[in-house]
């Protein structure tokens, strides 16, 4: 029961926002309430009701009262519901904090809050495995959360905390620790190997975290920080980090089998398009983009949800199979979702990303960087249609799934979600952009179709493939993430009567029959793969240095 009252008032509270968001989306209003005055420091807490906070904060308010409702049918049962709605509220409390603050030391609460928070509802399930994922959860954050208490200690000795006067400021030192908190808390390169670790916390925190929560808190943070510290964001240091980031999280999304990992890769490849779009100099698309991947990305964690407890609880996509013609209706929302992730025509990811993709020609960082940022986009095709087809059309030896009525009910609470994601791009772009003037060559407009047949075309060289387990064991050992690979995955796989060159190597390799029968050649490959992550590292390491140094 309680549950359903705070979805219905986080849902009242929507309305309100959006209400207030159609007046002031021209305007803002800055709300200053005097804590503490002392001497020459003003302690104070400040609040900015413009477009973004009161754009950005309702669609949280909106998933949240979903997420709260989706909660009650996906953790039906469970002794201990009441105590995570209540820590999931004050997650999402914090979370509020941080959009509508305007000085620092509300900011500092806020992002406290959720570093803090996001430990507990990780470790939900009290196992080890659950808090070896916390403990890197937190302590990855604690890198940015150090940038956050250096930059706040440096406006304590202005005597103001707030981001109204930083432009008066000039402070290099501040901005450098204000983009590595945000770079640690967007995931991005080299900080990137807790966002799959907290897929450990149940899929209801991941819907809230992956799309509009933790990670987009330091998307938020660089956009509010824009006019400010411009002349970092456009910087090449900058450009780079992004697009090694969206490459590398879309290449490994694009081997991995795991589904909650393979969309965990999937938000990691987003963020850095975001990070990417303010290196460009266009904070408004990042922002139009960030809302709308908050919309379509909470609808794929909720199907996915379902899609793995109709599965007894599975996470590998070979194994399933035939799970949307079992149910339409999720199939439908499944689809929707993950064709507005790659930016079809039409749907919300489209009004977005295609802006961008234009722009990428604009920007000035040479046709090389704008080729890698092509690839790296047509991966988003690549890993949703190998997600569709293995995972609903495909049929497998399995019978692997089976009916629950209560998750059927909990469907229908994606309608809402599902009802934004189709036409929200369409109506906020129009509302956001109606006084921008874009010029767009007429071929750089077929950019778009040609993306999506190079998808394909990728698509269907990597089905023809063999010997790709040990490039995608590398990529998963480069990031650190061979461990969450769950060991129950891979002893069932082997069962199947046609097992692929990866069973037969490294997923045996890592296990314990496989310490024991261990023959040549698997040494010889797992030897090629230890050397191979480990020169790719280096030079990634030494390039990193050296553009940091040159920028």
């Amino acid at each position: 029961l309680l549950g359903y009252v705070i979805s219905f008032f986080l849902f009242v509270s929507h309305l309100c926002v959006f209400y207030v968001f159609s007046i002031f989306y021209c305007s803002g209003i800055l709300l200053n309430f005097s804590f503490l005055a002392f001497n020459s420091l003003n302690m104070d807490f400040s609040f900015l009701l413009d477009f973004v906070s009161l754009g950005f904060s309702c669609f949280v308010l909106l998933i949240s009262s979903v997420v709260f409702t989706y909660s009650n049918f996906y953790l039906v049962g469970d002794k201990a519901i009441t105590r995570f709605i209540m820590v999931l509220l004050l997650f999402v409390a914090s979370m509020m904090l941080l959009v509508f603050s305007c000085n620092l030391f509300s900011i500092m609460v806020g992002w406290d809050g959720l570093g803090l928070v996001s430990f507990f509802l990780v470790i939900y399930y009290n196992n080890g495995s659950s808090l070896t994922s916390g403990l890197l959860t937190v302590l990855s954050n604690r890198v940015g959360d150090l940038g956050m208490l250096f930059s706040f200690f440096l406006m304590f000795s202005s005597g103001n905390w707030s981001l109204m006067s930083l432009s008066l400021m000039d402070s290099f030192l501040l901005s450098v620790l204000v983009i590595l908190s945000s770079m640690t808390k967007s995931a991005q390169f080299p900080f990137s190997a807790w966002l799959p670790a907290a897929m450990a916390a149940p899929t209801p925190v991941s819907s809230l975290v992956h799309s509009s929560t933790l990670v987009t808190a330091g998307v938020y943070l660089l956009i509010r920080f824009y006019y400010v510290m411009v002349y970092l964001y456009t910087s090449f240091l900058f450009c780079v980090v992004s697009l090694v980031t969206m490459f590398c999280s879309g290449a490994l999304a694009v081997y991995d089998c795991d589904m909650k990992k393979v969309i965990a890769m999937s938000t990691l490849s987003q963020l850095g398009f975001m990070m990417f779009s303010i290196s460009l100099g266009e904070w408004v698309l990042s922002f139009f983009h960030m809302v709308c991947h908050a919309l379509y990305k909470s609808l794929l964690f909720l199907s996915s949800g379902v899609f793995i407890s109709y599965s007894f609880g599975g996470q590998d996509m070979r194994l399933k199979g035939g799970l949307g013609f079992s149910s339409p209706f999720f199939f439908i929302i499944f689809v929707f979702s993950s064709l507005s992730l790659v930016g079809f025509p039409f749907l919300s990811g489209f009004f977005s990303k295609d802006l961008v993709l234009e722009f990428s020609f604009l920007g000035g960082w040479g046709v090389m960087l704008s080729l890698v940022f092509f690839l790296s986009c047509s991966f988003s095709l690549v890993y949703s249609v190998r997600i569709m087809f293995e995972g609903l059309l495909n049929f497998s030896n399995f019978s692997t799934f089976s009916g629950f009525n209560i998750l059927n009910s909990s469907l229908m609470l994606m309608f809402i979600l599902f009802i934004w994601s189709l036409f929200f791009g369409y109506m906020f772009g129009n509302l956001l952009l109606f006084e921008c003037f874009f010029y767009v060559h007429t071929n750089f407009k077929l950019i778009g179709g040609l993306l999506l047949m190079a998808s394909t075309f990728v698509f269907l060289v990597v089905k023809s493939m063999k010997m790709l387990g040990a490039f995608s064991y590398s990529l998963s050992d480069f990031f650190y993430l061979y461990w969450f690979s769950s060991s129950p995955l891979s002893s069932s796989y082997n069962k199947m009567k046609n097992p692929s060159f990866w069973d037969l190597s490294w997923l045996e390799l890592i296990g314990p029959s496989g310490l024991v029968n261990l023959n040549t050649y698997s040494f010889y490959l797992l030897s090629f793969s230890n050397y191979f992550y480990k020169i790719i590292y280096l030079f990634l390491g030494v390039g990193f240095i050296y553009f940091f140094f040159n920028s």
